[in-house]
């Protein structure tokens, strides 16, 4: 007779199967009644608890006199360099894993794939033997077409799309809403003629949701008030002047920084003259407004996801991959002004 899964009983109580996790270990974010709905669903289905759930659960009790975690899941970094990856997205990525790994009983720890002479066979070899079975593939500095590895033994969760194969389990932010809360913030402070400024590859990386998202917005307003969007396929000082004079937007959105320093030296204030948002707000990038991609959020999201796969013994490259999305939250900062700004006369065709 089949074990009865977590998703049977989601299904059967009309919750989502973290849900379902989360009442099974008494969380206190699950309402007393729908906890009851539950567990009433899990009695009439039969529902026994995966061995590793009853084990990563007696660690959580344990606290921090208990035992070392049951399980090490891997945080698998591709960059050309071991420690290149550790700033801004990334790292949040890895320290919002590393919290949620910690409370549901896992170790995370880092390995790195592009060292001189590792191969895929000896790199799956070295975590078989750790007995790794759960991977976080870290995202890539630029979009990788592929990252190899013998999948069938490992249950895995991909953050943001920069790496194109294996179609893995994802979990990103939600570009596309990010960019339009972004405009539409800009809109409401009374900002009209918004450009957007993104070097290709930045787009690649996320599978062009942030070019996606703009144009949504771009075609839904009159045409003196559209702004043709900059999206080089390298981003250079010349070729971003000449857009920025020849459109003259009233707010930029851009991941970039440098391109705050671009504006100021055209002679540009901010946010006198215009407004600038960093797509890819955090807070070691320095105040200013921006859109906070929740990062940490996003790492935690993925241990969850991957536990998920964990607890039913899923391996191997998903038949029909999940992608996980989070929303973005706009950050005030100094950058971009409260009230409407002044009229600014839009360029001749």
């Amino acid at each position: 007779m089949s074990r009865v899964t977590i998703q049977e009983v989601a299904e059967r109580a009309g919750v989502s199967p973290m849900t379902v996790s989360r009442a099974l270990r008494n969380h206190p974010n699950v309402l007393p009644a729908t906890r009851r709905r539950i567990l009433a669903a899990a009695a009439e289905l039969g529902y026994r608890p995966h061995p590793l759930v009853a084990s990563l659960m007696a660690s959580i009790r344990a606290g921090p006199r208990g035992k070392t975690p049951s399980e090490t899941i891997a945080f698998v970094t591709v960059d050309a360099r071991r420690e290149g990856w550790r700033h801004g997205t990334a790292l949040a990525y890895y320290k919002g894993a590393s919290e949620r790994a910690a409370e549901l009983g896992f170790n995370l720890e880092e390995f790195w794939i592009m060292e001189p002479g590792l191969t895929p066979g000896r790199a799956s070899q070295i975590l078989h033997t750790r007995n790794t079975r759960g991977l976080l593939i870290a995202p890539a500095p630029f979009p990788m077409d592929a990252v190899s590895l013998d999948w069938e033994n490992f249950a895995a969760v991909a953050f943001g799309y920069s790496i194109r194969r294996p179609r893995l389990h994802r979990v990103t932010n939600h570009q596309i809403h990010s960019v339009r809360l972004a405009v539409r913030t800009l809109r409401e402070r009374g900002y009209r003629r918004i450009g957007l400024a993104l070097e290709q590859a930045a787009d690649d990386r996320v599978d062009n949701n942030w070019l996606s998202g703009f144009l949504y917005s771009y075609y839904s307003v009159s045409s003196r008030e559209r702004v043709k969007p900059y999206v080089p396929e390298q981003m250079d000082e010349k070729g971003f002047k000449a857009w920025y004079r020849r459109h003259r937007p009233e707010a930029v959105l851009a991941g970039d920084l440098k391109i705050s320093r671009w504006l100021g030296e055209l002679g540009e204030s901010i946010p006198g003259d215009v407004a600038f948002v960093n797509l890819d707000y955090y807070p070691e990038a320095g105040k200013m407004a921006g859109i906070d991609q929740n990062s940490r959020a996003i790492g935690a999201a993925a241990v969850e996801l991957l536990a998920e796969q964990l607890y039913h013994n899923v391996r191997g490259i998903p038949e029909k991959p999940k992608v996980l999305l989070v929303d973005s939250d706009w950050v005030e900062g100094p950058t971009v002004r409260g009230g409407r700004p002044r009229k600014r006369t839009p360029p001749g065709p």
